[in-house]
């Protein structure tokens, strides 16, 4: 079995789905099922599938092998919806991608920062 690395940036809880983890990573797309394992606390996630944002999904990189869920976003003028896209491009482009988890045999989230060992 291969392995790659991940840094985990940012996560955010979705009650009752999981986790939304920020990752950057130089794969090809991740499939659903693939897991997450901590190089620091070894704890592991099972990745569930990428999240792409109905405003941006035009200008979202998007690998074949991925499962995607559709995040759906409201902008009160449409500055801060362009300004948003802008963000999703600029993340993007540092191989910084969006992606739903749940944690295996615990309810924790990664750290920000941590070096996640992608099983492949």
């Amino acid at each position: 079995m291969s392995s790659a690395i991940a840094i985990s940036k940012d996560s955010t809880l979705i009650t009752g789905r999981g986790y939304i983890l920020d990752l950057v990573h130089n794969e090809n797309g991740l499939l659903q099922g693939t897991i997450l394992t901590s190089e620091k606390s070894k704890r592991q996630w099972e990745l569930k599938a990428r999240v792409l944002f109905d405003h941006a999904v035009d200008i979202q990189r998007v690998f074949n092998n991925e499962q995607t869920e559709f995040m759906l976003i409201r902008f009160s003028n449409s500055e801060m919806k362009e300004e948003s896209r802008k963000k999703i491009k600029e993340k993007e482009d540092k191989n910084s991608f969006l992606y739903m988890i749940k944690p295996i045999g615990h309810n924790e989230k990664p750290e920000d920062g941590e070096k996640l060992i992608i099983n492949l």
